[in-house]
């Protein structure tokens, strides 16, 4: 249904810039459609769709909040995870640089003429 309300109303919209006869075409859709909202199976339509909703603002307010609580939740989880995940790249980066660094040193001691820590 909300599909082709679009559609009209863009059809309606694409009608009024694109014609030729200018302000009197869109004169003519802007009294069909006042008409069309005045008409009492219309209007009847939209108060019972005001009903539903303020009905169900309540519970859908309560499902968006329990929505966002638990998509913070995991957000909260995730981040943690990532943060540990951080940190045991840092320390294994920090080691292999270490375990690097004293291969150099070692090898580096082995050279002929080179006198490393003196």
């Amino acid at each position: 249904m909300k599909g082709k309300i679009l559609f009209v109303a863009g059809a309606a919209v694409g009608y009024v810039l694109g014609a030729r006869a200018g302000r009197g075409a869109y004169v003519k859709i802007k009294s069909q459609a006042e008409s069309l909202w005045e008409n009492p199976s219309v209007q009847k339509t939209v108060h019972q769709a005001e009903g539903f909703v303020k009905e169900n603002a309540p519970v859908v307010g309560k499902k968006l909040q329990d929505a966002a609580g638990d998509a913070a939740s995991r957000a909260k989880s995730v981040a943690s995870k990532a943060s540990d995940k951080a940190d045991d790249v840092k320390d294994n980066a920090k080691s292999a640089a270490s375990d690097a660094a004293r291969s150099d040193s070692e090898g580096a001691a082995k050279l002929p003429g080179v006198n490393v820590g003196e």
